[in-house]
């Protein structure tokens, strides 16, 4: 069984438990997990969370949550179930439940839920809100952006007056402003010179709402090609873009963007000697866009700031499982020959 690699893999670090117990830290622990092994760091999470941690407890319910149905984790999702009950769940095995609701502190029960629920509850807006409450800024926003581009424009009328700053969200706060400027154009070099780094949300969220609002004729032929390659569209760039201007866009614009650096930071890692024009393009084609990347997200911010996750190796770790995952249902040639290597083993 893979647990019993678990255990022998945490054995090397720690000669018995109660060593163990005494000489790791949560901190160390969640460094562990932020730029190791998953079967090293989930063993020491585990540990932890079984006696009494309720950060590690908050880590190991979201990481439960986010493994299902499968790419974010090659380790995880390889388990058998009785494995992954032992490993991130609380409980006796066959009685276990998420950590999310079972944590240690009730005076957290409610952030747990929160947490817990929001990826399938029918209330966008009251999920939001519970996230923004209990101290998950990134989440919520996640949610209303995601409300957005859903079509959803209504709801956001319903946010109320009480909204613990929910509408401060970063990308909001872009769309109101572009909104209030009469200078309406929006080209690439407009799009380089902004320093928000909530750029790429409030311009797809713009995008989002332009056939609406009319605002399609503003939009520049080059920042319709970036916009394509931020939707995973990069298929339907005219055969005579220019990919070695949009390459160099997309990497000065990561600069500022932690989601748009996660592919960047993949096909910098994946490269040989040469540079491929088409990894990062096909890359997002593969994993279906920018929203894929929204939804490599900080577990619990909570335990981990979001600036941390999102710098981590653990994120392009994510990204690299979530291409080789999904490109066996990509039906397209694969263009770029650092995919090629990747996918074949090479890489």
């Amino acid at each position: 069984m893979k647990i019993q690699a678990i255990i022998a893999t945490a054995a090397l670090f720690f000669s018995a438990s109660n060593v163990f117990a005494q000489s790791v830290t949560i901190n160390e622990a969640v460094d562990a997990w932020l730029n190791g092994s998953d079967a090293a760091s989930l063993e020491m999470l585990s540990d932890l969370a079984h006696s009494g941690n309720t950060d590690a407890q908050l880590l190991l319910g979201q990481i439960d949550r986010d493994v299902v149905p499968g790419g974010y984790s090659d380790f995880v999702v390889g388990l058998d179930y009785t494995e992954r009950e032992l490993l991130l769940r609380a409980g006796d095995l066959g009685k276990s439940v998420n950590w999310l609701l079972s944590l240690t502190d009730p005076e957290l029960a409610a952030l747990g839920e929160a947490i817990f629920g929001y990826r399938v509850g029918r209330d966008p807006i009251g999920n939001a809100l519970a996230l923004q409450k209990y101290g998950e800024p990134a989440a919520a926003e996640n949610v209303i952006w995601n409300t957005v581009n859903n079509g959803r424009f209504d709801l956001l009328n319903t946010i109320p007056a009480e909204n613990y700053g929910l509408l401060d969200s970063g990308f909001l706060q872009w769309v109101t402003a572009y909104m209030a400027n009469p200078n309406k154009a929006l080209t690439v070099n407009r799009l380089l010179a902004d320093p928000s780094p909530e750029k790429i949300m409030g311009l797809l969220a713009v995008k989002r709402l332009a056939r609406v609002l009319n605002l399609n004729k503003h939009f520049s032929d080059e920042i319709n090609q970036f916009i394509d390659i931020i939707l995973g569209k990069g298929y339907d760039l005219p055969e005579d873009a220019n990919l070695v201007d949009l390459s160099a866009d997309i990497e000065k614009i990561a600069e500022v963007d932690a989601p748009l650096s996660i592919a960047v930071r993949a096909c910098k890692r994946w490269e040989t000697d040469h540079v491929d024009y088409e990894c990062i393009i096909q890359s997002l084609e593969i994993v279906s866009g920018y929203k894929t990347l929204l939804s490599i997200r900080t577990p619990v911010e909570n335990v981990i700031p979001a600036e941390d996750f999102l710098a981590s190796e653990h994120v392009v770790d994510i990204f690299e499982n979530l291409v080789k995952t999904r490109a066996s249902y990509y039906k397209r040639p694969i263009r770029s020959s650092t995919l090629q290597r990747l996918l074949s083993g090479e890489g």
